[in-house]
């Protein structure tokens, strides 16, 4: 059964939706369609015609884009609390990325159509979603600043503690595998190895299959400004 106010409990805990103002929130839980994924189901494809914003409630979500070469590489993971389908859906564009389940998931889904009623009716809420465009987009200059920094061990440190503020699990464990984690920090699978054993052995991460937890994140935050 859909419970709209424990539903606004669990996103207004923190980012953007937190932020706005409870007219709005109340606004936009209305248009909301409660939907269960399981693991490795696809929220939508790259290319796909926008069809509306997806808000993650429990469980994770990995995005992938394609290269020049027209393979889908890993960019990003989020868990809880995070949106996403906002840009493709205001432009009028097709999707960029593709979103796929990394567990079983529980999303709130805002169809296209309920969107635009609710935006025609209140044209302020226009700057609300352009909050969320603008979040989003700080999201995605952070992966492409950080994944610019030289050194490997340096821009594995740096995507671990994003990873960890977003898609980390309430006992801490970052859900990810090695191939996925290698494809996000541009390294071969050996040289990723080599680092977290590296970061494992200083005790500042925790390894585990398909799984890390980072330790001591003071330390780590540390070896990236030495």
């Amino acid at each position: 059964m859909f419970d709209k106010f424990s539903y606004m409990h669990l996103l207004q805990k923190d980012g953007w939706f937190a932020e706005r103002s409870t007219s709005f929130q109340s606004d936009l839980l209305g248009c909301a369609i409660s939907k269960t994924f399981g693991v490795g189901e696809t929220l939508y494809h790259h290319g796909d015609p926008a069809n509306g914003i997806y808000a993650v409630l429990k469980g994770g979500i990995q995005i992938t884009a394609p290269s020049d070469d027209g393979r889908d590489f890993v960019v990003h993971r989020e868990g809880a609390g995070y949106w996403i389908g906002d840009l493709a859906l205001f432009s009028g564009s097709l999707r960029l990325v593709s979103v796929v389940t990394t567990q079983e998931t529980q999303t709130l889904f805002f169809p296209s159509s309920r969107v635009e009623r609710l935006v025609y009716r209140n044209p302020e809420y226009i700057r609300d979603f352009y909050a969320l465009t603008h979040e989003n987009m700080q999201t995605a200059l952070r992966i492409m600043a950080n994944l610019a920094v030289t050194g490997t061990e340096k821009r594995l440190v740096l995507r671990l503690l994003h990873l960890d503020e977003g898609a980390s699990e309430p006992d801490g464990w970052i859900i990810v595998s090695q191939e996925d984690l290698a494809e996000m920090v541009a390294v071969s699978q050996p040289t990723l190895h080599r680092n977290l054993h590296r970061l494992a052995d200083l005790d500042l991460i925790e390894l585990g299959y398909g799984r890390v937890r980072l330790k001591d994140r003071r330390a780590l935050i540390e070896s990236c400004v030495s």
